[in-house]
């Protein structure tokens, strides 16, 4: 009995002198584990604060891409309000395309990294296309899609840059480079849209009876496609299931 008691005091000594240590270490270093306490949380603010400061930025880029598109699809009136704040209307396309234009530059200009700016580019491309600058527009969908490949634009914006491609003379390798597309398990694209572009490309680079066919693959594989009446009708109604017919 009088042994474990004597253990017990001993195990309490040492605790007691643990405690002891450890109130001493705090003493003598309370300074420097306030100031580490304080820089942690001064880290932790700074994160804080930045985090904020880019919610709020891409809110702000949001905002003016917002009023971008809403000046391109501006409608042309007789009696403009082009300052109106959700609805302006224009009096001539071109006062419009030129505002719509100088608001989508300045969102990319003022907020180059976000999700807006990479969105504004998507719609300056499709103005330079229509500006006749090909390649001025293929240059800012590309860029769209470095960043934005999922967004819902990004179909389109893929099939403006099959558009260029055949308008640049690139269709033989466009060819290459949907024939290459179609034999992934997924795509970018539906099958029946790379195959209807296929079509496209053959026909402009005059392959008369590739295309044909091409257009019997979307009967074949895809007979309920938004293409397969243009396909039926450019194949003969008669002899729909025929891949030579009309040749």
């Amino acid at each position: 009995m009088n042994q474990r008691l004597t253990r017990k005091e001993i195990k309490r000594d040492q605790v007691q002198e643990a405690l002891v240590r450890v109130m001493d270490y705090l003493r003598e270093n309370l300074r420097s584990l306030l100031l580490l306490a304080g820089l942690v949380l001064l880290i932790m603010g700074a994160f804080a604060a930045y985090w904020s400061y880019l919610d709020r930025k891409e809110s702000k880029a949001s905002e003016e891409l917002a009023r971008a598109i809403r000046i391109y699809s501006a409608e042309i009136v007789d009696v403009s309000e082009p300052t109106a704040t959700t609805n302006p209307t224009y009096g001539d396309a071109i006062t419009r395309d030129a505002e719509a234009r100088r608001q989508f530059e300045l969102v990319v200009g003022d907020y180059g990294s976000s999700d807006a700016a990479a969105i504004a580019k998507a719609y300056l491309g499709e103005m330079a296309a229509r500006s006749a600058d090909l390649e001025g527009a293929r240059q800012l969908w590309e860029e769209f899609l470095e960043s934005q490949g999922d967004h819902m634009l990004a179909s389109e914006v893929r099939l403006n840059l099959m558009s260029v491609d055949r308008a640049q003379g690139r269709g033989q390798e466009l060819v290459t480079q949907i024939r290459a597309l179609l034999e992934e398990p997924e795509t970018d694209l539906p099958k029946d849209v790379l195959l209807y572009q296929l079509a496209l490309t053959q026909r402009e680079l005059g392959l008369a009876p590739d295309a044909r066919q091409t257009m019997q693959q979307i009967l074949d594989e895809h007979p309920q496609s938004i293409y397969a009446a243009e396909a039926r009708a450019e194949l003969g109604a008669g002899d729909a299931g025929n891949p030579l017919a009309g040749i």
